[in-house]
């Protein structure tokens, strides 16, 4: 599965977020990247050849946590005894991971346990939550994580939007030149602007060792990329990229 850009340059560089919801089709194949790089000892994680790596792909991986894999829905029992192990040290990784296959079926008690331990556990501790319905998850818990979309046709052609508008940028292209290309971007919505955006930052960042000057555009862009994370139509986001650039 391909990933944007920006996300494989997080894996390598070790900066990952420490909890992230992970939606889309291809969620978990998403996810078991993620797991596998917060566990990967080699360099440029997940390296796909340390021992990390080849248990993470065998699934038998002791720092890998898989809870309720048959999408019972775990009771809260069940997430205090996941909050004591968090505490544990790490078998033999440098993290130790979370993955919560079928995020939206814990109920209201559990989903506060787990907010408690996302926000003051163990800073070895990661978290995955997967789910085809994240708006059934608590606002706390949806704004304590990191939104991940697992690439699909969507992504994918978001992607290739996001490379376009970037060089777009780098060609320095009068702003009139992208208007076309802005104009038809309303026909998205912000979510798939956002990953748009997602992949054009990556890309400029790449090149600001060649071309400092393309840091006051970064800085432009910035705000909008947030934006997209609210309730904002895909025409005023591509207003707003117009008098960006």
């Amino acid at each position: 599965m391909e990933l944007s850009q920006h996300l494989k340059t997080r894996m390598a560089q070790r900066k990952l977020a420490h909890a992230y919801l992970v939606v889309g089709e291809n969620r978990r194949q998403l996810a078991d990247q993620l797991a596998a790089a917060w566990v990967c000892t080699g360099e440029a994680p997940p390296c796909g050849r340390c021992a990390g790596c080849r248990k993470a792909a065998q699934g038998i991986h002791p720092d890998i946590v898989r809870a309720d894999p048959e999408g019972e829905g775990l009771k809260a029992e069940a997430v205090r005894a996941l909050r004591s192990d968090a505490y544990i040290l790490p078998n033999e990784a440098p993290r130790k991971v979370y993955l919560l296959e079928h995020a939206e079926l814990l109920n209201q008690t559990g989903q506060n346990i787990l907010l408690k331990l996302i926000e003051e556990g163990p800073s070895y501790a990661c978290f995955l939550f997967l789910s085809p319905n994240p708006e059934l998850l608590l606002p706390t818990i949806r704004s304590r994580c990191e939104t991940l979309r697992a690439p699909g046709e969507e992504t994918h052609q978001a992607s290739q939007e996001g490379e376009q508008l970037a060089n777009l940028i780098l060609t320095g292209a009068p702003p009139e030149a992208c208007l076309p290309f802005l104009i038809s971007l309303e026909k998205r919505d912000r979510e798939e602007i956002g990953w748009m955006l997602e992949e054009t930052v990556a890309r400029l960042t790449a090149a600001l060792p060649q071309r400092p000057d393309l840091l006051p555009v970064l800085d432009r862009l910035a705000p909008i990329q947030r934006a997209c994370d609210f309730n904002i139509s895909a025409g005023h986001l591509c207003g707003w990229l117009a008098a960006a650039l």
